[in-house]
């Protein structure tokens, strides 16, 4: 992979501080804004991973904040505190990873507002680029957060996953959000948990190619399918959404079972969508969350399992075969227009065919598809749609227990599915 091609044209603004002196295997990339109280105890939990997989990866801090006009002054403060305590070699683990970091926090570095994170994330994993190992093998990208823990196996369980996988592009790593800091914290950070993992079981149900799980704390891949697919986007939120799809469209993305991850559950405004939002709306009463009417999952079962069998799909859409707001939609978004031109264009095989639809039919027209029927097909409470998807799907879920309860077997589900001794599930 030519990644050379891909940094002259994304050529970086930034410098790297304490620059590494050889290449490594992988590298862990953390956007951090503000983190001191958190960060340090990342970085433990990164520190006890054997020193073997420590040499092998380089850890890149990117500590950011937009301009001082948008930006919180305690905020500036404290990534200026965290610059000079990590430049004076004062900063915990410094002396056991092999850590380097990324200044775009002072005045003339900053990142615009309205990249946010994204930016940051993409101006790490891009500069990590040329410390990577390119001649000995395929060296990877993890994404991680600034506020999560990783299991003293983590660094090991990615890479042996990607060496026994070496069809897949990139990977989710099973995850289990901290457990809040007050009660009330804590139940809405499970229903938040829950509301994720269902929209990826139903997805599952309907036999997408895009039911996986995309936090940008809990991501890695390639190095060589992360320039295939442009980079990290450029986002303040959303950017690992769309960058996962990318991937996607040009491989397997697969499931790392074999260790866990641990996002915050702190509430928080650092984005404008997300974990920290959604947390901090549940609490303060501004949002009920409600979950998706499993009978789309079913509609979009449907849709699916016709793209697998007839390579035509338009007749099938045209003898009213579907439901009428599914027609609906792809009438809106001009699909029968798009479709007939990509099939000039695609061979007449069921599974370029199949690929074709997907690639059009992507992870973000899935979403807006689930929220374009919501007016006729209402949201559901909690347990009701889980109830409703597993009558479906045919799974027996712990339903008569607490939501907690209810968690902790979809959380257990993910690694017993997984095939003894590989820690892996790939989404196909």
């Amino acid at each position: 992979m030519n990644f050379k091609k891909y940094i002259l044209k994304n050529k970086p603004q930034h410098r790297i501080e304490n620059p590494p002196l050889r290449k490594f295997r992988n590298a862990i990339v953390i956007p951090v804004c503000a983190e001191a109280e958190h960060l340090p105890h990342t970085l433990r939990s990164l520190a006890d991973n054997p020193s073997g997989f420590l040499e092998d990866t380089l850890i890149m801090a990117v500590i950011n904040n937009p301009p001082a006009a948008s930006a919180d002054p305690a905020k500036l403060r404290e990534n200026s505190l965290m610059l000079e305590s990590l430049r004076s070699s004062q900063f915990p683990f410094q002396d056991r990873l092999q850590l380097c970091w990324i200044d775009a926090s002072s005045a003339g570095n900053e990142i615009d507002p309205k990249e946010g994170v994204g930016a940051a994330r993409k101006i790490g994993m891009d500069m990590a680029l040329e410390f990577l190992d390119w001649e000995t093998g395929s060296p990877l990208i993890i994404s991680l957060d600034a506020d999560t823990r990783v299991e003293g196996n983590y660094i090991e369980a990615i890479q042996s996953y990607f060496n026994a996988n070496p069809g897949v592009s990139g990977a989710s790593i099973d995850f289990a959000h901290q457990p809040g800091r007050t009660p009330e914290e804590n139940a809405a950070i499970v229903r938040y948990e829950l509301f994720i993992r269902y929209y990826v079981e139903g997805l599952r149900f309907s036999q997408s190619p895009y039911a996986y799980h995309v936090l940008g704390s809990a991501i890695a891949f390639r190095a060589g399918e992360y320039v295939r697919a442009g980079g990290m986007r450029r986002r303040n939120g959303g950017e690992d959404f769309y960058f996962m799809q990318a991937l996607r469209k040009n491989g397997m993305i697969g499931q790392i079972c074999g260790t866990t991850v641990y996002p915050s559950s702190r509430p928080s405004d650092r984005v404008p969508f997300g974990t920290g939002p959604r947390i901090s709306q549940i609490m303060e009463g501004k949002e009920e969350l409600r979950f998706y009417n499993p009978e789309i999952f079913l509609i979009l079962k449907n849709l699916f399992s016709m793209v697998g069998t007839c390579d035509g799909l338009l007749q099938l859409l045209d003898a009213d075969k579907v439901e009428p707001v599914l027609k609906e939609y792809l009438i809106e978004n001009k699909f029968f227009h798009e479709w007939e031109k990509i099939l000039k264009n695609t061979p007449r095989e069921k599974a370029k065919i199949t690929q074709a639809f997907h690639t059009w039919f992507d992870a973000f027209r899935t979403l807006k598809f689930v929220h374009y029927c919501e007016e006729r097909y209402p949201e559901v409470g909690l347990m009701e749609a889980f109830r409703e998807l597993s009558a479906k799907s045919g799974e027996v879920l712990p339903l008569q227990g607490t939501e907690s309860e209810l968690l902790e077997f979809l959380r257990r589900k993910e690694t017993i599915k997984c095939q003894p001794g590989h820690g892996t599930s790939d989404s196909r």
